[in-house]
């Protein structure tokens, strides 16, 4: 279990939806950019508070010496266990994809046009930056509040997910961006 000690409190899903639209209505298309700030701005609280979770469940000091093959079980058990949902992480060519069919941001009944879990993207840029030890980018390719089965995180260097978001604007499948050589 998460103790208070960890920097983390409790939120509701339905206070990050009700944030996102309240902030939609007053901000506009920089909505997203504030919500992923801040996120962001929270990942260091949230890798720390991973870090003492992964001490107390698997005897590991550095989040970072964790092995790569056990990141995403770890991960998926950290995130299930504060409520944010379970999660699959695997190599997809020069990224990572994280997968998520239950993720809390996410808003299925909202239809909405875009994917919407900008605080989720902000979070996990700091996680996975601090995992990496450097900068990384992480872009949600596909999100449960635009109707798909599951949220899709993509986490790499900036060139690569830039590249997927010039793909991904004309129209061309990300997953072939990733997984064909250049």
């Amino acid at each position: 279990m998460i103790t208070s000690n960890t920097g983390l409190i409790g939120l509701t899903p339905s206070l990050l939806r009700s944030l996102r639209t309240s902030l939609e209505r007053v901000l506009g298309d920089s909505a997203p950019q504030v919500l992923q700030e801040a996120g962001f701005a929270s990942g260091g609280d949230v890798y720390d508070a991973f870090a003492s979770w992964l001490s107390d469940k698997a005897k590991l000091d550095n989040p970072q010496d964790l092995d790569a093959e056990l990141l995403g079980e770890m991960l998926s058990g950290f995130f299930h266990e504060t409520g944010w949902g379970a999660l699959t992480v695997e190599r997809m060519g020069t990224a990572l994809a994280v997968d998520s069919e239950d993720w809390a941001e996410a808003d299925p009944e909202s239809g909405l046009p875009i994917a919407s879990c900008s605080v989720s993207t902000g979070i996990l840029a700091a996680l996975f930056g601090k995992l990496a030890g450097g900068a990384v980018a992480v872009m949600e390719v596909e999100c449960r509040s635009k109707g798909d089965r599951s949220c899709r995180f993509l986490v790499g260097s900036n060139g690569v997910l830039n590249t997927v978001f010039e793909a991904i604007t004309k129209g061309e499948d990300y997953q072939r961006v990733l997984t064909e050589p250049s």
